[in-house]
């Protein structure tokens, strides 16, 4: 009976363990499935081929280098071709438009997939079945073909011709090595025994002072030459502020100009004036001249005909000698001195120094 009841136990155990295996499974199974998208729809488009070595049932397609179907089948058509059946997951069939095309790559490792270039955003999608246009690839041999190896070929057998030429020339004894280190060694003997002009002025005591002097005057050049740069450095580190110094200086000047330009420009009404007055100047004068003449007359007249009134006459002589004192003011001003022509001197005499007539003897003159 104990014996019986563990059986029917062990049974229990050991089908909830395979039911729990089995669901694990089941769950893993899923699980790979989402990851590798085995539930997911696939869509099959085909592309045709001349040559398709490589390739096989399983061949991986991608999409600017991502994977999104494989190859699922290949098959000869009546033109000989191979034409290559290929399924495109569901969420990538949008990426594949009328001008797409797909092309056999190659990676890194020689393997081999076959990649589509995505279609133009404005272009219609492919439907299923539809066949994408394609691009035949380069193997290894095309790409030998497009290279050129003669002229790199032809370059290594010049460079061969000019080392042989080359190699040739210094085994010669006759050649220019073998004559260059001739020479050197025949210089170095006659240095050595002291011939020849070198080996003179290598063997004269006062050659040798001569070439120190020379080297020690070479010298202080070279420490006069370097204090010369120096202040020429610490000169052109002041030169910007110098620079600053006469840009204001020359704005000063140009400030200094504008003043007198505009100094200039006043002058001119000022000397259209004194040209006027200097050309006005001689008929004043001629004026002034007929006045003082019509003075005179007038006052000779009135001395005849009138001798009561010596008053009169006498202011009348005070106001001709002054007319004649601005008479010859104006005659000397340095704007018109050269423009008016000088009167005579007149013989009249001063009012002062004139023996009034109508004064009498002991009386005193006004």
């Amino acid at each position: 009976m104990i014996m019986h009841f563990r059986i029917q136990h062990w049974d229990r155990y050991v089908g909830i363990f395979v039911i729990l295996a089995m669901l694990i499974l089941i769950l893993a199974l899923v699980f790979m499935a989402r990851g590798q998208k085995w539930l997911e729809k696939r869509y099959r488009y085909g592309a045709v081929f001349s040559k398709v070595q490589g390739l096989k049932s399983g061949t991986p397609v991608t999409i600017s280098g991502m994977e999104v179907g494989s190859v699922r089948s290949f098959r000869l058509n009546p033109q000989g071709k191979v034409q290559v059946q290929m399924e495109i997951l569901e969420s990538y069939k949008d990426f594949i438009r009328a001008d797409s095309a797909v092309t056999i790559a190659t990676t890194l490792l020689g393997g081999k997939t076959l990649e589509i270039r995505m279609g133009s955003p404005n272009q219609p999608p492919l439907g299923e079945g539809d066949i994408l246009s394609s691009q035949e690839p380069k193997e290894l041999t095309d790409f030998l073909k497009e290279i050129d190896l003669q002229a790199p070929l032809k370059k290594v057998d010049e460079t061969l011709e000019n080392l042989k030429f080359l190699t040739a020339k210094l085994n010669s004894p006759e050649g220019e090595v073998f004559t260059t280190l001739k020479n050197i060694q025949f210089l170095t003997t006659q240095l050595k025994e002291g011939e020849g002009s070198a080996g003179a002025i290598l063997r004269d005591k006062k050659m040798y002072l001569e070439v120190t002097a020379a080297v020690e005057s070479a010298k202080r050049s070279a420490v006069h030459v370097e204090s010369v740069t120096e202040k020429a450095a610490e000169i052109a580190k002041e030169l910007p502020a110098i620079m600053h110094q006469v840009n204001g200086r020359i704005q000063e000047i140009q400030g200094i100009l504008d003043e007198v330009k505009k100094a200039t420009a006043k002058l001119s009404p000022i000397l259209e004036n004194v040209n006027r007055a200097s050309v006005e100047a001689p008929a004043i004068a001629g004026n002034i001249r007929d006045i003082t003449q019509d003075v005179r007359a007038i006052t000779g007249d009135v001395k005849k005909s009138t001798p009561e009134i010596p008053e009169l006459v006498h202011q009348t002589q005070e106001i001709i000698e002054d007319a004649d004192k601005v008479m010859v003011g104006v005659q000397n001003h340095w704007l018109i001195r050269g423009l008016v022509p000088r009167a005579q001197k007149d013989s009249s005499i001063a009012i002062s120094q004139r023996q009034n007539p109508y004064e009498k003897k002991g009386d005193v003159s006004r």
